[in-house]
């Protein structure tokens, strides 16, 4: 059944309003009608099962059915990427959002070849996230954060060396450790796993060596160099499947 996102100000008691350009597109690309059942979501972490009850020429009203909440996973991971050349950063958000990233947040390291996001590009960023929760029935929205660079991270994660934090850095030079064998033995403490993803020169040895004293454990994604979108899809799909386990 169709999913698409509601604004939770326009979602009260049991009723829902769409308008704008949402309305546009349930109305006139989609033609919904009064009667049909759709399911929407307010991007918060709620799904409801809704019936459309009336369409006029700015927007549509409706009737909340019944209601489901997202359960949170225990396990929260975000994903802390370089911005790979050209369109690729697209597909990657979306693809993170599918498989359940918790957040996104773009990482200028050393070798970057992108150091920066318009305002536009910034906000299509949101919307390929929100658009990616409605095609997956994915109850919440992947925040896409401001851009950071690396430095600024493990200035923070050094002075909050955080128990219940565990950051996996794929490092083309590690062959001994895969993210399997580290989240094999993970502690029940942890609550959080940041993923970091290098540009595609690599990173930088004294970004390793920084890492390293911030208790970050490099790992080995395969004796193949991937590109930064396939690394990051690679590393966070395997961390999904053993916290989902």
């Amino acid at each position: 059944m169709p999913h698409f996102y509601v604004n939770p100000k326009n979602i009260k008691k049991n009723t829902f309003t769409i308008e704008e350009e949402q309305f546009h597109y349930l109305a006139n690309v989609r033609r919904f009608s009064s009667g049909d059942e759709i399911k929407i979501f307010d991007g918060l972490g709620n799904s409801f099962l809704a019936r459309i009850d009336n369409v006029t020429k700015e927007r549509i009203t409706g009737t909340v059915i019944s209601a489901k909440t997202f359960q949170n996973p225990r396990v929260k991971i975000s994903l802390y990427t370089a911005i790979p050349k050209g369109d690729r950063f697209e597909w990657l958000i979306e693809k993170a959002s599918e498989i359940g990233i918790y957040r996104l947040i773009p990482v200028i390291y050393s070798r970057s070849v992108v150091s920066e996001i318009s305002k536009s590009k910034f906000e299509r960023y949101q919307k390929i996230s929100l658009s990616a929760s409605s095609q997956c029935s994915r109850a919440d929205i992947m925040p896409v954060e401001k851009i950071e660079t690396f430095e600024s991270i493990l200035k923070f994660l050094n002075g909050n060396m955080l128990q219940n934090t565990l950051n996996i850095m794929p490092w083309e030079c590690e062959d001994g450790r895969s993210i399997s064998k580290i989240l094999s033995g993970i502690d029940e403490k942890i609550t959080y796993i940041n993923i970091f993803i290098g540009p595609e020169g690599g990173f930088e040895q004294k970004e390793i060596n920084a890492a390293l004293k911030c208790d970050f454990k490099t790992v080995t994604l395969g004796k193949n160099i991937l590109r930064v979108e396939t690394a990051a899809i690679v590393a966070s799909s395997l961390a999904v499947s053993y916290v989902e386990n």
